[in-house]
């Protein structure tokens, strides 16, 4: 058979090495699995770094501080940060820090907010929510499981009843009515006499009904009251 024949060249034409593109794949494949075990050991590195960070932590202290604080030497406090005690009936009592300037309401919100047991009333009429903190401040949150504090008893007299330390033109004696400025015996017999003709229904009935002139009539208009 003629060896020169043409379609015996193309026979001939060298051909690519079967193991070539194999081998090619396979370094492709390395390469691969390298990157992305060098990406997952950064991850892992990044959330141990986070978890031992977080451990220093104080758990009994919510940190409400802007990042990137200086801390003072002195007090191992960052610069611009309160602590405040925050107590009663909220969900987490106890400390928290708060940026300097903060105000109640931020207190309770870093405290967990009011609790199920919290006496709103109260919290009301007795928590300023708008109050500037200071550093070492105490807030307490009353609750219901806790007894309102007692009212203390009024002196200012009730309903028709004269006020402490005046005298009363229907039942003073008339040794109290001497007392009085301007009011000798004769006075206070006569306010005696008057009021058992009629009770005095008003202080100015001592003017009305002629029983003292008006002098005397102001220098213990403040001082007497009638019951």
């Amino acid at each position: 058979m003629d060896e020169s024949a043409p379609w015996r060249a193309l026979d001939n034409t060298p051909r690519p090495s079967p193991a070539a593109e194999p081998a090619d794949e396979g370094g492709e494949w390395r390469r691969t699995i390298a990157t992305v075990a060098a990406v997952a050991g950064a991850a892992v590195l990044a959330v141990a770094a986070f978890v031992v960070a977080a451990g220093d932590t104080d758990p009994s202290i919510d940190v409400a501080t802007g990042a990137g604080a200086s801390v003072d030497p002195g007090t191992e406090q960052p610069v611009g940060e309160i602590v405040v005690e925050v107590e009663g009936a909220v969900v987490r009592p106890g400390l928290v820090r708060l940026a300097a300037g903060a105000r109640v309401a931020d207190a309770l919100a870093a405290a967990g907010g009011y609790s199920p047991r919290v006496d709103a009333d109260r919290a009301r009429a007795e928590l300023n929510l708008a109050a500037r903190l200071e550093d070492g401040a105490r807030i307490l949150v009353p609750s219901r499981d806790e007894p309102a504090p007692s009212t203390p008893p009024d002196t200012g007299g009730g309903p028709g009843e004269p006020e402490p330390g005046l005298v009363d033109l229907n039942r003073a004696s008339a040794s109290e009515l001497e007392t009085l400025p301007g009011i000798g015996p004769v006075t206070a017999g006569k306010i005696i006499a008057a009021r058992e003709e009629q009770p005095f229904a008003t202080v100015d009935d001592l003017r009305t009904r002629k029983i003292v002139g008006a002098a005397t009539f102001e220098k213990i208009r403040d001082l007497v009251a009638v019951r």
